[in-house]
C-alpha cells in the first residue's frame, strides 16, 4: 500500500506543479485579451464554445472515465478496451463535425448569432483533435503518470499566448480566439501521442463496446447534464440580454473557474485515479480522501472568502477597470466555486470512483430543472438579479452531491467539516479583519496591502492551532522539495 501512496504523492506533486504553471498562463492570456477585445467578441465565442463543448460530450461518451475507473483483468483486455474507446471517439467526432457543418446556420440562429454559421463549424474543428487525445490522457491518469502529460499541457497552454494575442492585435477579432483554440488542441494531440507508450491500433470489438456501454451511458448522461447546467446561463443571457452582458458573464465565470481550478484541476484527477484503484479497500480509500481534503481545504476555504470580499480588486486585476459590471458575479461565483471544490468536485469524485455516475446525473438534472425557470424569471428584473439568482441556485449542487457521496462511501458530512474546522475558523477571522480594513481603505496601495495582511492573518491563525500547523509544515515541505527538484 506504500507503493500506491508514493505514486499518488508523485502524481499529485506533478499535477500541482503543472496546474500552477498552466493556470498562471491562462489568466495572463485572458487578462491581455480582455484589454484588446470587446465583451461582445467574447460573447460570440461563448456561443461557439457552448456548441462545441456539448458536441464534445458525445465524442468522448464517458469512455475516458471508464478507462480510468475500470480495473482491467489483463493487459490485453485493457489494450482492446482502449482501442475500442479511441476509435469510437474518433468516429463520433467526425460525424458530429459533419452534422455541425450541415446545420451551422440553424445552430447560429438558435443560439442568438444568426449569420455566424461559419464561425461555428470552423470552431468545431477542435472536436476530432480533442477526441484523438482524450484516451491518451485517460491512460496517463489511470497509471498515475502525471509527469508524462505535464510537459504537453504546459506547451499547449503557451500556444494561445503566442498565437491568440498576436492575432487579436492584428485585428482578427473573435477569430483570434478560434484560431488559438484549434492550434492549441492540435499541439495537444501531437505531443500526447508522441509521449505516450500506447499507440492507436486497428483493433475493435462490438462485444467489448457493449460491455462498456452500461457505465459509459450513465457517464454520458452525467456529462450532458453537467454541460446543460454550465451553459443554461449563457443560453438565457443570449436570449434575454445583448452580447455585452453575455461577454461579461462568460469571461467572468471563465476567469473565476480558472482560478479555482489551479487547485481542483491539480488534485481532482489524481484523486479520482487513486480512489478508483482503492474502491474496494475502505480504510485506505478514506485515508486518501482525508489527506486530499486537508491539502485542498487549506487553500480553497480562504480563497472563496477572499474573492468575495475583494471582488472589485480581483476584477480590476484580472480584467481591467472597464469590467465594472463583473464585480458582483466574480465575487459570488468565486465564493461558491471555491467551496464547491470540496463539497461538489471532491464529493463527485467519490461517487464516480464507486461507479455511480447516475447519481451525478441525478444531481445535475435537479439543478437544471431549478435553474432554467429561475434564470428566466430573474432576468426580467435585470442582469444583477440574474447573477444573484444563479449563484443562490448553484448551492444545491454541492449540498446534494455531498449527501450522495456519504451514501456510497460512508464518509460523513460531519467528518468533512471536522477535518477542515481549522480552515473555517481562520477564514472567519480573516474575513472579519478584511471587512474592518475595507471600512477605512477603499483604493490605492493600501487596499492591495490589506490583501497581504489578510493572508498573513489566515496562516497566522492556522499556525496557532496544532493540527493545522503540521499541515502548513507539510505543504511547505512539498513545495520546497518540488522547487529544488526542478
Amino acid at each position: 500500500m506504500s507503493n500506491i501512496n508514493e505514486r499518488v504523492g508523485s502524481a499529485a506533486k506533478w499535477s500541482i506543479f503543472t496546474e500552477i504553471i498552466v493556470k498562471i498562463i491562462s489568466p495572463i492570456t485572458n487578462m491581455i485579451l480582455a484589454r484588446i477585445l470587446m465583451p461582445e467578441e467574447f460573447g460570440v465565442v461563448a456561443t461557439v464554445t457552448m456548441i462545441v463543448t456539448f458536441a464534445d460530450i458525445f465524442t468522448d461518451a464517458g469512455f475516458q472515465k471508464y478507462v480510468v475507473q475500470h480495473q482491467f483483468k489483463t493487459k490485453e483486455d485493457e489494450d482492446l478496451s482502449t482501442c475500442v474507446a479511441f476509435w469510437t471517439n474518433i468516429s463520433f467526432s467526425v460525424l458530429l463535425w459533419f452534422l455541425i457543418f450541415i446545420f451551422s446556420s440553424q445552430l447560429a440562429a438558435g443560439v442568438g448569432n444568426p449569420g455566424l454559421g461559419n464561425v461555428i463549424y470552423i470552431g468545431a474543428l477542435i472536436l476530432p483533435l480533442t477526441s484523438f487525445s482524450s484516451i491518451q490522457v485517460a491512460l496517463f491518469r489511470k497509471h498515475l503518470n502525471f509527469k508524462g502529460i505535464s510537459y504537453a499541457r504546459i506547451a499547449v497552454k503557451i500556444v494561445p499566448l503566442v498565437v491568440t494575442v498576436p492575432c487579436a492585435l492584428l485585428g482578427f477579432s473573435y477569430w483570434a480566439l478560434i484560431i488559438g483554440n484549434i492550434v492549441g488542441e492540435l499541439c495537444n494531440a501531437v505531443l500526447l501521442t508522441l509521449l505516450s507508450d500506447w499507440k492507436p491500433k486497428f483493433k475493435y470489438s462490438f462485444a467489448k463496446l457493449q460491455e462498456m456501454i452500461a457505465f459509459c451511458g450513465w457517464s454520458l448522461l452525467e456529462s450532458i447534464s453537467a454541460w446543460l447546467v454550465s451553459n443554461i446561463g449563457i443560453f438565457v443571457i443570449g436570449r434575454m440580454f445583448n452580447d455585452y452582458y453575455l461577454g461579461v458573464y462568460r469571461i467572468s465565470t471563465t476567469m473565476v473557474t480558472q482560478i479555482t481550478s489551479i487547485i481542483s484541476g491539480a488534485t481532482i484527477s489524481v484523486l479520482f485515479a487513486a480512489l478508483s484503484q482503492l474502491q474496494d479497500d475502505t480504510n485506505e480509500y478514506q485515508n486518501i480522501y482525508y489527506k486530499f481534503l486537508r491539502c485542498i481545504g487549506i487553500f480553497v476555504v480562504p480563497l472563496g472568502v477572499g474573492i468575495l470580499i475583494y471582488r472589485d480588486v480581483v476584477t480590476n486585476i484580472l480584467l481591467g477597470s472597464q469590467w465594472g459590471d463583473a464585480h458582483l458575479l466574480i465575487g459570488l461565483w468565486g465564493f461558491i466555486l471555491c467551496e464547491s471544490v470540496i463539497f461538489h468536485d471532491m464529493s463527485g469524485t467519490i461517487t464516480l470512483s464507486k461507479g455511480k455516475p447516475k447519481l451525478l446525473f441525478a444531481n445535475n438534472l435537479v439543478q437544471a430543472i431549478i435553474l432554467l425557470p429561475a434564470l428566466y424569471i430573474s432576468s426580467g428584473y435585470g442582469f444583477t438579479a440574474l447573477v444573484i439568482t444563479s449563484c443562490i441556485v448553484r448551492i444545491q449542487l454541492p449540498v446534494l452531491q455531498t449527501y450522495f457521496a456519504q451514501s456510497v462511501s460512508g464518509i460523513r458530512v460531519s467528518s468533512i467539516f471536522y477535518e477542515i474546522r481549522s480552515y473555517i475558523f481562520a477564514s472567519v477571522i480573516m474575513a472579519l479583519t478584511a471587512l474592518g480594513m475595507r471600512t477605512f481603505i477603499h483604493h490605492g496601495v493600501l487596499l492591495y496591502a490589506s490583501v497581504a495582511v489578510c493572508i498573513v492573518i489566515y496562516f497566522g491563525v492556522l499556525w496557532l492551532q496544532k493540527d493545522s500547523r503540521q499541515m502548513i509544515i507539510n505543504v511547505y515541505g512539498i513545495i520546497k522539495s518540488k522547487i529544488k527538484r526542478n
